[in-house]
Parts: C-alpha cells; sequence; structure tokens
C-alpha cells in the first residue's frame, strides 16, 4: 500500500512536472508581455492626476504596461533634464525648460497635451477697434510665460500678428493691474479675466470679445529615440491613459478615493475641488491643440532667438492620439455621444 501511495505521488510529481515543462513557455509569455515604462509626474495638475487613477485603478496595466512613478521636486524647470533616466514625463513648468533644449538639439518628442479653454476678454485702449490694431502697441501680461502670456499670444496671432514682432509683450501685473495699466496708457491692450473685464468696463475701458482661447495645462513628452526603441509600449500607454481619462470622468468617487491616497487628510477639501475643476477641462483625449502649443514656441523665441525657427510640429509626434481618434477603443469606452 505505501508503495502504491509512493509510486502515486511520483507519478502525479512527474505529471505537474511535464504539465509545467508544457505550460511554461506560455507564463514566460504573459510575463515578457508587459512592459515597463518609468513615468516622472511634474507638479499636481490634470495630466498628474488621470496618471494616479491609471496607475492605482489598474488601467495601465490593462494594458500590459507596468508603470514605476517618480515625482519631481523642481516643477518649475521640469523639462528635458527631467526626462534623464524616465521614458515618459507628464506635467507643465516653465515653457522654456522644454524649448530651449530642442531649439539645441535635445531628443524631445511631445506626444500629447492637456488644455484649458479659458474665457477672456482683450482690455483695449479708447483707440482701438479690433486686436490687430494693437501692432506696434505696448500688451500686458503677468509675466513671461504664465497664463496670461500664452493667452495673449494665442489672441494676437489669430488676429494676424506675429507676437514676437509685431507687438511688445511687457510685465504688467495681475488682471487688476493690467486693466489699470490700460486705463493710464500704459500698455494698449492686455488679456483680463471675465471678472476683472467687467469691472473694467464700468470704468469706461474697452473689452474686445474672443472666442474661448486654449491654453497648456500640463504636457506628456518623452523622447524620439525611446519612441523609435519602445513604439509599441507608447501605444500601450496612451490607451491605458484614454481608459484612465474615462474612467476619471465618470467615476468620481472611485477616482477621489485613489486621488486622496496621494495627499495628507487635512488637504481632502482642495483634492475635491481640484478633481471637479479638472473633470470640466478633460477631453477624451490629451490632443496636441496646435494654437496653445505655437504659443509656448512665441514664448521661447522671446527669450531665446534660437527657438525662433521652431514650429509645432517639430516638436510633436501627434501619430499616437490620431490613432486612437477614429479608434474601436475609444468609441467602446464612450458608449454616449461625445465630440472627439
Amino acid at each position: 500500500m505505501k508503495i502504491l501511495q509512493s509510486t502515486g505521488l511520483l507519478n502525479t510529481i512527474g505529471f505537474l512536472a511535464t504539465l509545467g515543462i508544457i505550460l511554461s513557455p506560455n507564463l514566460s509569455s504573459a510575463a515578457d508581455k508587459s512592459k515597463k515604462l518609468r513615468l516622472a509626474y511634474s507638479g499636481w495638475e490634470i495630466g498628474t492626476a488621470v496618471s494616479y487613477v491609471g496607475v492605482d485603478s489598474g488601467l495601465f496595466k490593462k494594458h500590459d504596461v507596468d508603470v514605476e512613478e517618480l515625482p519631481i521636486r523642481d516643477t518649475f524647470s521640469a523639462g528635458v533634464q527631467s526626462l534623464l533616466g524616465v521614458d515618459l514625463l507628464i506635467g507643465f513648468g516653465n515653457p522654456l525648460a522644454v524649448l530651449q533644449p530642442v531649439a539645441n538639439g535635445a531628443d524631445i518628442s511631445l506626444i500629447g497635451s492637456h488644455v484649458s479653454f479659458d474665457h477672456y476678454g482683450m482690455g483695449v485702449a479708447s483707440s482701438i477697434s479690433a486686436v490687430k490694431d494693437l501692432k506696434g502697441k505696448k500688451v500686458g501680461v503677468s509675466a513671461l510665460g504664465t497664463r496670461s502670456d500664452l493667452i495673449a499670444r494665442v489672441i494676437l496671432r489669430r488676429a494676424g500678428l506675429d507676437p514676437t514682432k509685431d507687438v511688445e509683450v511687457v510685465a504688467a501685473g495681475l488682471s487688476p493691474s493690467r486693466a489699470l495699466a490700460i486705463s493710464k496708457n500704459l500698455v494698449q491692450g492686455a488679456p483680463l479675466s471675465p471678472e476683472v473685464a467687467a469691472e473694467a468696463q464700468k470704468l469706461g475701458i474697452k473689452i474686445l470679445e474672443v472666442k474661448p482661447v486654449p491654453v497648456v495645462t500640463d504636457l506628456i513628452m518623452t523622447t524620439r529615440s525611446y519612441i523609435r526603441r519602445e513604439e509599441d509600449t507608447i501605444r500601450r500607454f496612451m490607451k491605458g491613459y484614454a481608459a484612465a481619462i474615462h474612467h476619471f470622468v465618470t467615476k468620481r468617487d472611485d477616482s477621489l478615493t485613489i486621488l486622496k491616497k496621494y495627499f495628507p487628510g487635512n488637504q481632502s477639501v482642495t483634492v475635491d475641488t481640484m478633481y471637479d475643476s479638472f473633470v470640466g477641462q478633460l477631453r477624451p483625449l490629451p490632443e496636441l491643440t496646435v494654437e496653445a502649443i505655437q504659443a509656448l514656441v512665441d514664448v521661447g523665441t522671446v527669450a531665446d532667438q534660437r527657438t525662433k525657427s521652431l514650429k509645432p510640429t517639430d516638436i510633436i509626434e501627434p501619430r499616437f492620439l490620431e490613432e486612437l481618434k477614429g479608434s474601436k477603443f475609444l468609441k467602446d469606452l464612450y458608449t454616449e455621444k461625445v465630440s472627439l
């Protein structure tokens, strides 16, 4: 009886060993299928929040990408230097930290960007009838590379003006200070927030209405060499990222639970507020809006003439988003009608 049991045990072990030999290639293949990707975060913005949700909800892993998260402390200067030792960077600091190295031949490519569409008015002096009349005049912004600066440059380009040579862009402070500068004719134009524009009108300052202006809030960047080496990994990542956006906008409670894990409990109200702000700006894809990218290039040109020859197409790689835009994958995510 004991001999039979031993024999039976040996037979079982032998069977399992044989089964392991048969299955092990498949198990190995499954393990090899997942791709590792080192992702750096710069700041706490839309793209960072979406990525947190993508990692913690398992959506990147679902698309066979194993993401290693690496936060960056110096958010203002985050750019090409932050891509050393990582594969992707998500965030937005000083545009010059991206553009100046690119102008010097740095290997960098933008594969996605989040934008907000801001509703600003263009405050102008009484002698100005249209934005194009600002040619040769001074336009006030808060500072070089800030949101108001990027907004001003989009508005000026829409009017057919080159903001790098047709006007003089000067630092004039926040919206209330810019309105005051217009009233004293220190500047002849300035983008004003809706609230300040309404008050400025009461003081007799002319406000020209403009269409909503796209402004970059986050960039998703990598290197062209990484794209060449790991094109399929980028493609998987962008699918996971698109799925994370959908999760973010459709599953509020779950997304908030994830986001609050990254912050102390006493900041919960702030996270709720930030979530509500972000979700209103999200679109199905982090599309590379050329107008907004051009504004970044314009800022770079002012600070460094070597960026003057750059065009948005020189620094973006839109094909991964283009593939997703018309894909069954995206349509299956959004069963309701959405604008893609």
